[in-house]
């Protein structure tokens, strides 16, 4: 996995510490971390990931979990006789489309991704994804790009957890970074990146057209920078909402901008100190396909969220009663919204009471469960043969020529 395993993490540093916690129970399991050194997270053995020493370690792995399985271990599968899992719960394509980029450079970009997950789709033993929608569109890319289903493993489905509730906490980390808000105010809360794919300017205008005649309903926006992310300049919008929110007035007063990545081990104080919870979107088809983190993280705090439509989770919280769905709201449908969830004295706590219920289905106890039957099946029945191999080996050498003319052909 990409990123050192400190104590912030984002969505996909999040998803591999908590397989790894629940894999333990069954396996013994080892985190390899591209920043950092050897050391242990939460019981789990954590080892620096360079070329090198994934190849010694694969030579004794019974199986090998990636987000983003590098190809040239990928074809060490045949010599090493590793169970090979790739996690496909990212569309990171339709992240790809939104950098701020030439058409060229994106064009390029997606080229290899795409020949990246012909090997993934084509060759692991395991694809995961975290819903049925992605589980559908991986169905679809791999008859798109590698033109036959034979011999190539069927998508199972492994959504994003939560944890068990941590202990009370009395600390109110919000009101005191920022003297603004007051004791009787309602705070609404935009958790997680301000992303390009993301629409924070909507939640900006609402709040600025509500600030004359409410001032005690204030936004918190988290636009610490995030870690681990080399593509982060690409896809980072929280500048420009920064610079509207002080076009508008709004900035400091009742739009607020938490600028630290909040540790993930602290994030409940965070969360639990909030009224509601907002994430809205601009891309239909990143949103379809998502599975965001943030989400799961306002369910585990039992926080009431606003959500942008169009994803499985959020359809799911919205039928719990949880979440309050908008379709490409203007920001007086989000103002009516925020203000019909605050001003209504039952709404806030049945929809807590919702999530309450909700969220004992999520634990990542059960999703670890799921996982490591899953891996059991899929290594009693693999299969490996000699075409198979000569397949892999040569679109994993084609892969490489490929990314070596876009390296020598790039500006």
């Amino acid at each position: 996995m990409s990123g050192e395993l400190g104590e912030h993490l984002a969505g996909p540093q999040i998803r591999a510490v908590e397989f790894a916690k629940a894999l333990r129970h069954d396996y013994e399991v080892t985190l390899a971390c591209s920043d950092g050194a050897d050391g242990e997270r939460d019981g789990v053995r954590v080892i620096a990931a360079n070329r090198p020493r994934l190849l010694r370690e694969s030579a004794s792995a019974d199986a090998i979990l990636s987000g983003s399985f590098p190809p040239y271990l990928l074809a060490c599968k045949p010599l090493h006789r590793f169970v090979a899992i790739t996690d496909q719960y990212d569309p990171h394509d339709h992240e790809i489309a939104t950098k701020q980029q030439s058409d060229r450079q994106r064009d390029r970009e997606l080229r290899t991704r795409a020949a990246w997950q012909t090997l993934q789709l084509r060759y692991a033993d395991m694809v995961l994804c975290a819903s049925e929608r992605q589980r559908a569109q991986l169905l679809r890319s791999h008859d798109s790009l590698s033109g036959s289903r034979v011999g190539a493993p069927d998508p199972v489905v492994v959504p994003f957890g939560i944890p068990d509730p941590p202990p009370p906490s009395s600390r109110r980390p919000l009101h005191e970074h920022f003297p603004q808000l007051a004791d009787g105010d309602t705070l609404v809360l935009w958790w997680g990146s301000v992303w390009r794919w993301l629409d924070a300017d909507t939640a900006v205008r609402a709040f600025a057209a509500m600030a004359a005649s409410r001032p005690d309903i204030k936004l918190v926006i988290t636009a610490g920078r995030p870690p681990h992310s080399g593509s982060e300049r690409y896809y980072n919008a929280a500048d420009e909402v920064r610079a509207l929110a002080a076009d508008l007035g709004v900035l400091g007063s009742t739009v607020l901008f938490l600028d630290e990545w909040i540790p993930y081990d602290r994030r409940h104080d965070y969360l639990r100190e909030a009224d509601i919870g907002l994430t809205l979107h601009r891309h239909a088809e990143e949103a379809r396909l998502a599975a965001r983190a943030r989400y799961m993280d306002y369910l585990s705090a039992e926080l009431p969220c606003v959500l942008g439509r169009g994803d499985e989770t959020a359809e799911e919280f919205a039928a719990a009663g949880f979440a309050t769905l908008l379709e490409s709201p203007s920001p007086n449908d989000l103002a009516t919204a925020l203000l019909a969830l605050a001003d209504d004295p039952a709404r806030l706590p049945a929809a807590r009471a919702a999530g309450h219920s909700l969220a004992t289905q999520h634990r990542w106890s059960a999703v670890g469960a799921r996982l490591s039957q899953a891996i059991a099946d899929t290594s009693a029945r693999r299969q490996t043969s000699p075409r198979t191999t000569f397949g892999l080996l040569g679109r994993t050498g084609t892969y490489y020529a490929r990314r070596v003319s876009h390296r020598v052909l790039a500006p």
